[in-house]
């Protein structure tokens, strides 16, 4: 009788580093117990489960969103403007030069300027505050205030009053797009006045200008476009063929906090320059060549190095420490369009699971039957939507043979057993898995009811719902001898 617990642990080292204690993983638990990626909660050794802003998931400004990545392992900021490492705003601490901190606000009575009403936000770089929502009485009020003013209106003494108090300019700016609003309806409708009041909406509203979706007279680009770094290269500054420039908040240009010198060093550049070093002047030069993600994701490698008190740093990093070296050796070449050095496959590339082979050129999973596509760092193809090879009868002999058979109630149907029997249906082949799970998941979902509806037992402890499963399940619990399959 071939025996689960030394086939699989073989097997699941040899096919993905995310078993076996890599500390970088999610899917292994997420496939096979608890805690389980997608539930809406950070466990285990997951990072991160649900999206949040740019500003919460690193040291970036606080525009966009950052994505947490399907096996929960980290955040995917390639869509984030990294700030510099110099620019300490967003820490949630108020540093040297800053005035204030990401997310608090103060009355516009206390900045200067006759403000009397309305809460300025920090500023993105923390060095003042935005007086945009401050408005102040008397004569004071700009078009784009007196239009904010009217749209609150019910009647037309209160708009009479926002016209009131606006600036000359501000007045005649107002008049020249009521007058053309006649077509809208009046001016509550901004999508109308965009489109058939073009030039005075604008002309009232010239902050709202950059990002408008229209490349108007004196912009470069639109707001929140971005543009491949190597697209901005010139004479004297060229870039690496990775991540992105975006447009800046007035589009009169690029930004540029994304974009990696060309003769920045890759993190596997920076430790292999470390480790020739003697001193820690010597590495602190070769830090200062390189880009700070790049340096953060060699202290990542280096510190899970040291946890594992590696001796020959070489060995250790293509076992224990395989996630975060992968990333090291790829940083800046995956994604890049090129299948470099430490890599075999890039981003959006796949393949089918059949073609994912062992060491002595078997293939490892059942063909046609899903796709394995490349992993984040180019170095390996994710296997979580691919079936091994045993059939539903031999799933039901691996739960019998390593887990004491299923759960006879639900006092028995613990983390550890459920954690088992979705080991054993992992070894299912398409068709073997559907159904072995369907086996299980009839009893667990099952809920017997008395003649009055009262629900009186469920799941593991419904009686009926035990003595009826396996006749409907194995009447489809099919059986196979792929020579594959340990059972």
């Amino acid at each position: 009788m071939k025996k689960f617990l030394t086939i699989s642990v073989f097997a699941f080292c040899l096919i993905s580093f995310v078993s076996c204690g890599s500390s970088g993983s999610g899917e292994g638990e997420s496939s096979g117990g608890f805690p389980r990626c997608g539930n809406g909660r950070i466990e285990g050794s997951e990072k991160c489960d649900g999206d949040v802003t740019c500003g919460e998931a690193g040291h970036f400004y606080p525009e966009g969103k950052a994505t947490c990545n399907s096996d929960c392992s980290g955040y995917d900021t390639s869509k984030c403007t990294p700030r510099d490492p110099s620019d300490m705003c967003g820490n949630g601490q108020l540093d040297s030069g800053e005035t204030c901190e990401q997310g608090e606000t103060k009355a516009c009575t206390e900045l200067p300027g006759g403000y009397t009403e309305g809460d300025a936000a920090c500023r993105r770089d923390c060095r003042g505050w935005d007086p945009m929502n401050c408005s102040k009485g008397g004569k004071t009020k700009t078009c784009a205030q007196i239009l904010d003013c009217v749209k609150t209106c019910a009647d037309e003494s209160c708009k009479e009053n926002c016209k009131n108090s606006g600036t000359e300019q501000g007045v005649e700016l107002f008049a020249a797009l009521e007058s053309c609003s006649a077509a809208c309806g009046g001016v509550s409708d901004s999508d109308c006045l965009t489109q058939n009041c073009y030039d005075a909406y604008y002309a009232c509203n010239p902050r709202l200008k950059c990002g408008n979706k229209v490349l108007d007279e004196g912009e470069v680009c639109e707001s929140k476009e971005t543009k491949p770094c190597q697209e901005l290269n010139t004479d004297d500054v060229q870039y690496q063929p990775i991540n992105d420039a975006v447009c800046n908040s007035e589009c009169s240009g690029w930004d540029t906090y994304s974009c990696v010198d060309i003769n920045a060093l890759t993190c596997y550049q920076v430790y292999e320059c470390v480790k020739g070093c003697s001193d820690s002047s010597c590495k602190e030069e070769c830090f200062a060549k390189t880009w700070p993600a790049a340096k953060n994701i060699y202290d990542t490698m280096n510190e899970c190095l040291l946890k594992n008190e590696c001796v020959v740093d070489e060995e250790c990093m293509n076992g224990v420490c395989k996630f975060q070296a992968d990333a090291c050796k790829t940083h800046l070449t995956c994604g890049n369009g090129v299948i470099d050095n430490y890599e075999i496959c890039e981003k959006s590339d796949f393949v089918d699971c059949g073609e994912i082979k062992d060491e002595n050129g078997e293939a490892m999973y059942e063909a046609e039957t899903g796709s394995a596509y490349c992993n984040k760092n180019c170095t390996e193809f994710g296997v979580t939507m691919c079936h091994k090879f045993c059939s539903c009868s031999e799933i039901k002999t691996c739960i019998e043979q390593e887990c004491g058979g299923y759960p006879k109630s639900n006092a028995e149907n613990t983390d550890e057993k459920i954690k088992c029997m979705e080991t054993c249906e992992s070894w299912g082949s398409e068709i073997g898995f559907g159904e072995a799970n369907g086996y299980r998941t009839l009893i667990e979902s099952c809920c017997e009811q008395d003649q009055q509806g009262n629900t009186t037992a469920c799941g593991w402890d419904s009686s009926t719902c035990i003595q009826q499963a396996p006749s409907q399940a194995n009447a489809t619990c099919g059986t196979g001898d792929n020579p594959k399959c340990p059972y």
